[in-house]
């Protein structure tokens, strides 16, 4: 009898939850980097690479299922990618890029969102062991129904606080231009 009223309880539990979000979300990763060596130089008899430059990208494929016989209006998807910026031996935090979309949910419905992608570029001294550029940290995916949040993913949970103040996906160029320009001297 005991057996028999939790196994109710936790059925009951599953019903709810699926109820108060009609929608089911998948989210998977497409990465792609790519690696360079630079200068060769050579110290005694080690030879060193002077600078290694990774390319890295990540696009997100967020999929959407109305698992319920009713539509679902006013979904909102807001997804965003995280960056580090890497400057010397530091890090100098995190900032998420990405956007929201819109749309409805017909009964039983599935649709599929290819983001746009996040690029990062950095290069490494392997004789002074420091980075400097950007590299990919993670990415959130956030969805609200009537503007109640009803689903998220972080990964890693870290960098919810980044996407917090999501910026737009076209900003990340103004910011790397930012990055590598050098610095004006006070007079």
């Amino acid at each position: 009898m005991n057996k028999l009223f939790v196994l109710m309880v936790v059925v009951g539990m599953a019903l709810s939850a699926n109820a108060q979000c009609p929608v089911q979300v998948t989210v998977q990763r497409i990465t792609k980097k790519k690696s360079a060596q630079g200068e060769v130089t050579t110290q005694g008899n080690m030879q060193y690479f002077q600078y290694n430059t990774a390319n890295s990208s990540l696009t997100l494929r967020i999929t959407l299922q109305n698992t319920s016989i009713r539509p679902v209006e006013d979904v909102v998807v807001r997804w965003g990618v995280a960056k580090t910026r890497l400057t010397g031996s530091s890090h100098a935090g995190d900032v998420a890029y990405g956007k929201e979309e819109k749309c409805s949910l017909k009964p039983k419905e599935v649709k599929v969102i290819e983001t746009e992608t996040v690029q990062a570029k950095k290069q490494e001294s392997q004789i002074s062991e420091r980075q400097f550029g950007e590299k990919i940290h993670g990415h959130g995916v956030q969805v609200m129904i009537g503007g109640r949040p009803v689903w998220e993913e972080f990964v890693p949970g870290s960098i919810k606080k980044a996407f917090e103040n999501l910026r737009p996906i076209e900003d990340q160029e103004k910011d790397e231009g930012q990055d590598n320009q050098p610095k004006k001297k006070k007079k």
